[in-house]
Formats: C-alpha cells, structure tokens, sequence
C-alpha cells in the first residue's frame, strides 16, 4: 500500500466510536508508510465515479469502510484497473468479509490487511435491457444477483435507515412481511449451463451466487470461476417459497420431486449466464425487481453472467 483511498460510508460511519475507529485505522496505515486519505461517498450511487477519479489520481489501494453495497458501488469505479480493493466491514450484513474469514471487528480486519496479498478474482456482471428496447445498462457483483422476492427484501431501506436501526434482524422481519404481503409473481428464467447447453423454465425466484457463503447460506459460489451457481425455485405460493427457503437455509435438501402439500424444494444449476425477463402475456401487480449485491437495480430483464474484467482484492493470509 503506497497511496490509499478510504472510502467512508456516512450513513455507516455516523456515531463517534466508529469515527475513532476509521482514525485508528487511517493511523495504522500511516505508520506503515502509507499515504492516506479518507473520503466520504458523496451519494448512495457516487462511489463508482469517486473511485474510478481516484484510480486516475494515481490512487493504488481502496479500503472500503461500509457495507456490502458501498463495496459494490466501489467496484463499479476499480473493476479492470490495476488498483486493489480491501474490505473493512462497518456494514450490517458483511458478506463479503465473511467470505474473507475476517473478524467483524474493522481495526482487526485492518490489521489483518497489512499482510494480506492482492487475489484477481473474477466479478459477475448484470446487463439490463439487453435486447436494445431500452437504454442498456451493466454492473459488477461480487456476492450475487438474481430477481425475485429477495430483491423485493433489498428495496425495503434504500435509504438505509432501517438497517441503522434494526441491523439484520430488520431484515429477518422484512423478509417475514414480505412472505406474507409480497406478490411472488412467476417469470421466464433461462440459463446456459458450463456445457454450453440452454434450459428455460419458469420460476418465481432466481439468484446467481459468486461467493461460497452468504451468512447461513452455503451456495457453493467460487469468486475465482467463470461460472455462477443459480439457486431458483418454481412457481408456487406463499407456503411453497418458504417451504423452499427454509431448506436452502436449514436443510440444504433440493429435489425436482415436491414435498409434502407438492411444496417445492429449491433447484439449483452451474451457468456461465443466467437471463430473467417477464413471461409473455402475464399481468403484473408490482415490478419484477432486480438486485446485484443487495443493491436493487429496478428492471424487469437482465441478463447476468461472468464478466471479462477482474478485480484485485486484498486476501489475507490463511483464508481460503
């Protein structure tokens, strides 16, 4: 680390204890030899933009003090470059340091990276509208993305409030209102698979997963593959999408047999691009919602897959 940009999420970095915190660490770094600076996100969409000014100024390192989403908005800004991206884990739910193996804890994560090594790791990417009826768009992931109700859990704090005020257990009760008030609400989900052939099914929840954990979530994502694992569940109701993610979560049994009550079980695939776009004649009560990394993108098409650049991410020692 010569030149380091820490990236301060405000929202995340409000009460005096956590500014101690960033001062701590932006110390540790400075008795290293590190030259830092600290910066904080102008906007919820800003850091992408920061980032990429800050790689033409020169900067070499990246630490992120938020969350998942300010990582993810920071990718968008280094992805391709020859900069590197470390994780300081200030945020609720901190996939990405979990995958890391790293204490939750920032100054001990920040200690951790003072030996980490950079790892090039592969990003997925999202493009939406692709079929041109609409101005295309694309994003970097790390952790994953898909359609579905969860991404109808994602939009419920965009502003970040609520989980400033109830951490994850606002999400646990979200994602309860959710099951109970939300329409799941079928749509066309076609995957390529890594032998190149192509499978098209319905489904009502689709997630394509790059990393390996996502809190008690084992998918048995890979963030050095060209490819993504896809967890999807068919069309069913409320009881049959519960049925489906408590044993995702709990039980890691999947079937294409049905339960009992003909409950589905989650599905999952090995793709290398995965598209969901609504089914042909179907009337929806709300949008088809997307999101990349808990950020919701807001289309109702995209075609997610593997992307061509790579990111350097800072890896420390002993983890996997």
């Amino acid at each position: 680390m010569r030149r380091v940009m820490m990236f301060l999420n405000p929202l995340l970095i409000h009460n005096e204890k956590r500014r101690a915190q960033v001062e701590q660490i932006a110390e540790l770094l400075s008795g290293y030899g590190a030259d830092v600076h600290l910066q904080e996100t102008l906007s919820a969409h800003s850091a992408g933009q920061q980032a990429a000014d800050a790689v033409a100024a020169g900067f070499d390192t990246f630490l992120v003090c938020g969350g998942d989403g300010t990582i993810f908005q920071v990718i968008q800004g280094v992805a391709g470059s020859d900069a590197t991206l470390g994780v300081l884990p200030f945020g609720t739910g901190n996939v990405i340091a979990q995958n890391l193996h790293m204490p939750r804890n920032p100054l001990g994560a920040a200690r951790l990276l003072l030996n980490a090594q950079p790892r090039e790791v592969t990003l997925g990417e999202v493009i939406l509208n692709p079929t041109g009826h609409k101005r295309m768009r694309s994003w970097y992931f790390f952790i994953a993305a898909g359609m579905g109700v969860h991404a109808a859990l994602m939009n419920l704090s965009p502003t970040g409030q609520g989980k400033r005020r109830g951490g994850r257990v606002a999400y646990f009760i979200g994602g309860f209102r959710l099951l109970v008030d939300h329409p799941i609400q079928a749509f066309q989900l076609e995957m390529t698979l890594i032998d190149g052939t192509t499978h098209t099914v319905p489904a009502c929840e689709a997630i394509a997963t790059h990393v390996s954990e996502i809190n008690r979530w084992r998918p048995g994502g890979n963030p050095f593959a060209q490819w993504l694992r896809v967890a999807w569940v068919p069309p069913t109701g409320r009881f049959g999408l519960g049925h489906a993610s408590f044993h995702a979560l709990a039980t890691g049994k999947t079937s294409v047999e049905t339960g009992w009550g003909n409950l589905p079980f989650p599905q999952y695939a090995t793709v290398t691009r995965m598209i969901c776009r609504p089914l042909n004649g179907t009337q929806y009560r709300t949008p088809l919602l997307i999101e990349a990394d808990g950020e919701v993108l807001g289309a109702s098409y995209t075609a997610i897959g593997v992307s061509n650049q790579k990111l350097k991410l800072l890896w420390p020692n002993g983890a996997k």
